[in-house]
């Protein structure tokens, strides 16, 4: 099994306050794994180690194969390519519309092809955003702009999803966008690593969860 995602040992120290603690975890194509914590137990950490946005204190990540303590800006930024991602507290540009945040998912693949134009056609119909395709993001509701984050998290048909509290704000939507998950991933053979604080969803969506308590993997 091909791996997507490792950590070997991680530690993290923030202000004199250990965050993570030797963690281990082992993702392989296709898995689909679950870590539960309450807010503030350093699940978001968790997603900025993973695709390089932030250092361990100790310890190494590996992401698609490659340690990323060894991967330098391009590299990280083409193994980051490889990923969706959807941040709790988004990372949307709100002065783009919709639209262009998806376009600028695609990064140097470019957005202006017929075959990009479906994508993103078909990705907010699939999530309700139709009507929405040309409003600044910062001119959304919190639920749209959550939908609008799992659509991009998909836009470059990645080998690895992360997604941190994905449905946070779009409770009336909560079941559609769960099956809406379900069906982008595992029909794919996609790896998905699942950030929440809901065990339940954890439970459904993955079949290893893990939960975070003071900085441990139990």
């Amino acid at each position: 099994m091909s791996e997507m995602l490792a950590f070997e040992g991680v530690s993290l120290v923030l202000g004199g306050a250990r965050v993570l603690d030797r963690i281990d975890l082992h993702i392989g194509a296709g898995e689909r794994v679950a870590i539960v914590g309450e807010s503030g137990a350093g699940k978001g950490w968790l997603l900025r180690l993973a695709v390089g946005l932030a250092e361990p204190g100790s310890g190494m990540v590996r992401l698609m194969g490659v340690a990323l303590d060894e991967a330098d800006t391009d590299q990280r930024r083409l193994l980051r390519a490889r990923c969706g991602l959807a941040m709790q507290g988004g990372s949307l540009l709100g002065d783009l519309t919709v639209e262009e945040n998806m376009r600028l998912a695609l990064g140097r693949m470019g957005g202006r092809d017929a075959r990009a134009r479906r994508r993103i056609d078909r990705l907010l119909l699939e999530y309700g955003l139709e009507q929405a395709a040309d409003i600044r993001a910062d001119m959304l509701s919190i639920g749209e702009r959550r939908r609008a984050e799992l659509a991009r998290a998909f836009m470059r048909d990645p080998d690895l999803v992360i997604l941190d509290e994905p449905f946070e704000g779009a409770y009336a939507r909560g079941a559609a966008l769960e099956e809406q998950v379900r069906r982008r991933t595992v029909p794919h053979g996609r790896a998905l690593l699942l950030l929440t604080q809901d065990a339940a969803l954890a439970e459904r969506l993955c079949e290893r969860v893990y939960r975070l308590e003071a900085g441990r993997l139990i």
